[in-house]
């Protein structure tokens, strides 16, 4: 045997504005060409309209009404569920990794410490610059890659450029064994020593320039010149 399903009854209230007889009929008319929908039982003193039957959506029902007729309709009961509001998702933040890089770039003169300083700067990635005439090294903290930074000068500032390989300090363990009595027992225990050790670590991205660009001075490549 095949079960029949149940049917849920319902049964919604309205209040609709409704001043006569005529105004009862029309909106008894739309209500009544829902699906599911059974009777409809209107009062025109109060405005009340009782609307019963089976499986129909409520709120189909009062759309319907104000659409057709022009009038507001108000669901007394049942209220519609409210939607459920999920929460925005939280997106990951990418944290920007500041980092320190060193560079080796021929500085002729104070005028040219203040343009690559002045260049550099106005790079949204570069936060501090500092330079070293006399090293001439130059010392870039920022969130700036260094294929990035390379191009970055060799297009403003018109000067090749070599990264210079920086320290980094490992931690070595050293284990030494040790042996103990306790409670009349000889134990043998290890002592973990840290050490830190410096290696280099070499980064392989160079950049060399085998001819002087065009701008330099003929009679010496790496002076400044005035274009």
């Amino acid at each position: 045997m095949v079960e029949k399903k149940t049917e849920e009854v319902i049964v919604a209230e309205y209040k609709v504005h409704i001043h006569c007889g005529e105004c009862a009929r029309a909106v008894e008319k739309h209500i009544i060409r829902n699906a599911g929908v059974q009777k409809v039982d209107i009062n025109v003193s109060s405005g009340k309209v009782i609307v019963k039957g089976s499986n129909f959506d409520v709120k189909q029902v009062q759309e319907r009404v104000e659409r057709k007729t022009g009038k507001k309709v108000e669901l007394i009961s049942p209220k519609p569920k409210p939607k459920e509001v999920k929460p925005p998702e939280k997106k990951e933040e990418k944290k920007e990794v500041i980092k320190t890089t060193v560079i080796k770039v021929h500085l002729h003169c104070a005028n040219c410490e203040n343009d690559l300083k002045l260049i550099l700067l106005k790079h949204k990635e570069i936060h501090k610059v500092e330079t070293n005439r006399a090293a001439q090294t130059c010392t870039i903290v920022g969130t700036i890659k260094e294929e990035a930074l390379i191009k970055h000068i060799r297009k403003k500032a018109r000067k090749h450029v070599e990264i210079v390989p920086q320290k980094v300090e490992k931690k070595v363990e050293e284990k030494k064994a040790k042996l103990e009595v306790k409670d009349g027992k000889e134990e043998l225990t290890v002592e973990r020593k840290e050490e830190l050790k410096t290696e280099e670590v070499v980064v392989p991205y160079f950049i060399h320039c085998t001819h002087a660009p065009q701008w330099f001075s003929d009679e010496d490549p790496n002076a400044c010149s005035v274009m």
